[in-house]
């Protein structure tokens, strides 16, 4: 039919097609706009009319997507979902180019109606103005006495679940199904809080408090649900992680004992307390909670990975992730090219969004550090990783936080790295990334003493962190930005000590040094930029604009390098 033809008859043409789910899935096309192409006469019953028009899919996993998306009320579904739905034993990227064939094989199947089916990184959906189906009990599409998707086969363990308790909520006469005790949540290491009845109300209720933000912190680490149960001896109910806080207040002091238990064995993986003055409630606003957070979010999935079964692919990438987490100690060629690799292997193994914000991250970091590589593409899987990371974990704080660091490293335009930071910091204030992540935006607006007030607060949470020489050279950043030259040069020689091979800190310190007149270890420093970074010239580090060091040629910092040049 001609686009003109299609354009007039307007949105009652979009209401032709008929999805059935009673009986054998199905379809079709028919009503005013099939009487028109095969002759029926004006006012015929559309359900009455001539042979319909089949637009069923032949594929079976096709067929599954148009049942998923057009039994939601929404029509709507998340593209992960699916695929965990219908490919949940292959890895991501696989499951991703099933799904796409897939759409390709509905919209070919539609023809003239593909656009009745949308889709972006995040979502698929059907156009519900251009869907009618026979779910509604009395529809005139359904027939009497068929069962809910007869004989309709999709050998998937997820799958099969849903079309289960899909049977059972249309059609009254197939039973409920039972119930599974298995994991509170399929594909998620478990973590409860334990509910502790000593002390008083307050003591309690702040242990509590404390126990679910330590929860927290690990959470967006890894693929994780917390839960509370009562109950430890239920089959099914026994965690991977429990979490115990105590609390007691006495004379005006207040302490609290945190420890994290491996489930089974109950053995500690991590312990450690923190005390303030005043009331148990004073506990809360103690900074020593960002230490402790911290320091948990990357000890015990380290040490958790021993003691769980590793075919759970939530464990497999936790491994993956820990092990990538140390190379990233390196920050060199080698160390950076580690880290990606694991990160990848984390995200084929556990469909988690988090690893592509790592992944993102570790690429900027490979751009940043001059590694040899083709740094138009990665400038590019930056972009790509870093917006799928936000599309599928944009309710994690450190994935958000992430992006915002390596934005902030890469883009000219700093406004939505710092909108990035502030969302970091609401999911969850006590994430370390996102509370550096926001240092780092004020002093990208210039509030100075906010930015150094929170990131000397980060340098403390971080002493004892893998990671801790980016936090000093962040921080060498924000004193910078602050007019803090001495304590910039001194958490940047911190960094470059910790890590010999990390380019960032020597490039500041040629600087730092230079502008203190100490030009024997500028020089010293220079050297050893000229050792570890590829095409390295004074030159470039002084004139080229596109040389990432724009936080020292903004303060007005390489002007004393050129005495040195000179």
């Amino acid at each position: 039919m001609g686009a003109g033809v299609r354009d007039g008859l307007g949105q009652a043409l979009e209401r032709r097609l008929k999805i059935r789910f009673f009986g054998t899935f199905s379809v079709s096309l028919h009503g005013a706009e099939h009487d028109a192409e095969h002759g029926a006469g004006h006012g015929a019953d559309p359900a009455a009319s001539g042979a319909l028009r089949d637009l069923t899919p032949k594929g079976k996993k096709a067929k599954a997507i148009l049942a998923l998306l057009a039994e939601a009320e929404t029509m709507r579904r998340g593209r992960r979902w699916i695929e965990a739905m219908l490919w949940s034993d292959r890895a991501p990227h696989q499951a991703s180019g099933s799904m796409r064939q897939s759409l390709s094989e509905i919209r070919a199947a539609l023809g003239d109606y593909a656009d009745a089916l949308g889709s972006d990184r995040g979502d698929v959906w059907l156009d519900p103005q251009a869907i009618e189906t026979d779910l509604c009990p009395g529809s005139p599409l359904r027939e009497a006495g068929r069962g809910f998707l007869e004989g309709f086969d999709v050998r998937d363990d997820a799958f099969e679940q849903w079309l289960a308790e899909a049977r059972s909520r249309h059609d009254p006469s197939t039973p409920a199904p039972q119930k599974r005790l298995a994991r509170p949540m399929k594909g998620r290491v478990t973590i409860r809080s334990a509910v502790s009845n000593i002390g008083s109300v307050t003591e309690n209720v702040v242990g509590r408090v404390l126990a679910d933000t330590v929860a927290r912190g690990i959470e967006q680490n890894l693929s994780a649900a917390r839960y509370v149960s009562e109950d430890r001896t239920t089959p099914g109910l026994t965690p991977d992680l429990e979490i115990r806080c105590d609390t007691a207040h006495d004379g005006g002091q207040a302490v609290a004992f945190i420890r994290i238990e491996e489930g089974t064995s109950g053995r500690v993986l991590f312990s450690d307390h923190l005390s303030a003055t005043g009331t148990s409630a004073d506990l809360l606003q103690s900074d020593a909670i960002h230490r402790i957070v911290n320091a948990a979010s990357v000890q015990v999935p380290a040490k958790l990975v021993g003691h769980i079964d590793l075919s759970r692919p939530e464990a497999a990438a936790m491994g993956f992730s820990s092990l990538a987490r140390r190379q990233l100690k390196q920050l060199n060629e080698t160390g950076l090219a580690e880290a990606n690799a694991n990160f990848e292997r984390a995200y084929e193994v556990d469909n988690n969004g988090v690893f592509l914000a790592w992944r993102a991250f570790v690429r900027m970091a490979q751009l940043v550090e001059a590694v040899n590589g083709d740094a138009a593409g990665w400038r590019e899987e930056v972009d790509q990783l870093a917006s799928d990371a936000l599309s599928q974990s944009g309710g994690n704080s450190l994935a958000v936080a992430l992006v915002a660091l390596t934005r902030f490293m890469l883009d000219d335009d700093l406004r939505p790295a710092a909108e990035l930071a502030n969302t970091a910091m609401l999911l969850n204030a006590n994430s370390l990334f996102a509370r550096q992540t926001l240092a780092l935006a004020h002093s990208a607006v210039g509030d100075a003493e906010q930015a150094y007030r929170i990131s000397s607060s980060c340098r403390v949470a971080a002493a004892h962190d893998e990671l801790s020489h980016l936090w000093d050279l962040y921080h060498s950043l924000v004193c910078i930005g602050a007019g803090r030259l001495e304590e910039a040069r001194q958490t940047s020689h911190k960094s470059a000590h910790k890590a010999p091979t990390f380019i960032a800190p020597r490039r500041q310190l040629v600087a730092l040094c230079a502008q203190s007149g100490d030009f024997e270890n500028a020089k010293a420093h220079l050297t050893a930029l000229e050792s570890l970074e590829g095409g390295f010239t004074i030159d470039r580090y002084l004139n080229d604009p596109e040389y990432p060091n724009l936080t020292l040629r903004n303060a007005g910092l390489l002007d004393p390098v050129r005495k040195i040049k000179d």
